[in-house]
């Protein structure tokens, strides 16, 4: 009877949508219940096709790992195929955010506010990052291809290449009632918790969660995430989006990508305007991309912003440990809800930011060429 009272009122509350009516919830948790007490891993038999599948997306997932700008494009063209994965096109704006973020620190708005050694950390976080939810990711998305075409056992495959238990039920209700909403929350849910156990919480990434210049860059909005959602031939392209706070906290991780679905998804204008920015704008890692009279990829009278290839090279990827986070039952009722999201246009608070980061990136360029000249002067 309690957890019954907890779903009307989730139903009846304002700020938050249930994923699932209370009897679809009680046979899903029965079934995660399941699998949390099975071994994470066990021991399976391959037919001769079946490793050759294994091997196709093991390749294909490579392929497209190389760097910030692959992995984007292979989520917006898995969504063009398949767009009952909502996840895809979240995931393809998050990581077009993430390419901006990491060419920030080469370009006009930070490159002067971190010494070169502390950028490539910050790069490397927000690339092993990048890089460590499409390897866990993208084999899902490929294996769901294979099973729409053919007669499949995915809850073998999903074994095999090291995803959670936690997405097995949630995989196998998907190919039957093909509810977006709840595996795109579980998808959500499974990669903020994988990043948290395999990259997180272990060196060097758990340590420069606790440096004060990471917290710096959330207060300056370096993990703002924009929506660019209606584009504009004389004036600025309208954004929305969230500014993300407290994200070495796993649970404030998983709110944020919640919200961030409800305002992509439930918001049409957002949606309509995302599909068309993505249809319009290749990714590049610029900035240019979204305001190119704001910025610009060659350093002339506009905010300078590279794109991804002048700004970084290709980085070999970090071995990630292959641990299975779903160890307790606490992430189960996190499937039940995400909250409602109003439309809040950051246009000017973002344009405003981009002033305020490159007035101190030009004053910290100014403050190191006098300290510069004054060791000069005192030698």
């Amino acid at each position: 009877m309690k957890l019954k009272s907890c779903f009307l009122h989730l139903l009846k509350s304002p700020e938050y949508e249930s994923v699932l009516s209370v009897e679809e919830y009680e046979n899903l948790k029965r079934e995660l219940m399941y699998e949390y007490e099975q071994p994470s891993m066990q021991s399976i038999a391959l037919l001769p096709n079946e490793f050759r599948i294994i091997k196709d997306i093991r390749n294909e997932t490579a392929k497209y790992n190389r760097n910030n700008l692959t992995r984007t494009e292979a989520y917006l063209t898995f969504y063009k195929k398949h767009p009952e994965i909502h996840w895809a096109l979240l995931a393809h704006m998050v990581s077009r955010n993430g390419g901006y973020h990491m060419t920030d620190l080469k370009g006009d708005l930070m490159n002067h506010l971190f010494k070169e050694a502390d950028r490539r950390k910050f790069f490397r976080f927000l690339e092993d990052a990048n890089a460590a939810i499409f390897a866990d990711a993208y084999p899902q998305l490929l294996l769901y291809s294979y099973a729409v075409n053919q007669s499949f056992d995915l809850r073998k495959f999903l074994t095999i290449f090291h995803v959670s238990r936690f997405m097995r039920p949630i995989w196998e209700q998907f190919s039957h009632k093909k509810n977006s909403t709840l595996l795109t929350i579980a998808l959500i849910i499974n990669e903020q918790q994988m990043l948290e156990e395999r990259l997180l919480t272990r060196p060097p990434h758990s340590q420069l969660l606790k440096r004060l210049d990471f917290q710096l860059q959330e207060n300056l909005g370096f993990t703002m995430v924009l929506f660019p959602y209606e584009q504009k031939k004389d004036t600025l392209t309208r954004m929305t989006g969230l500014v993300v706070k407290r994200f070495a906290d796993l649970k404030s991780r998983i709110l944020i990508g919640k919200k961030l679905y409800s305002l992509l998804f439930q918001d049409l204008q957002v949606l309509k305007g995302v599909l068309e920015f993505c249809r319009d704008v290749p990714h590049s890692g610029s900035r240019a991309d979204y305001w190119s009279g704001v910025f610009s990829t060659k350093n002339r009278n506009r905010v300078y912003s590279p794109v991804l290839g002048d700004a970084w090279s290709d980085a070999t990827l970090s071995y990630v440990p292959k641990n299975d986070w779903f160890v307790t039952d606490q992430s189960i009722k996190d499937v039940q809800s995400y909250p409602k999201v109003k439309r809040t246009d950051l246009t000017k608070q973002a344009y405003e930011q981009i002033n305020m980061l490159q007035m101190i990136n030009k004053t910290s360029q100014l403050i190191t060429a006098e300290n510069r000249e004054t060791a000069r002067s005192g030698q």
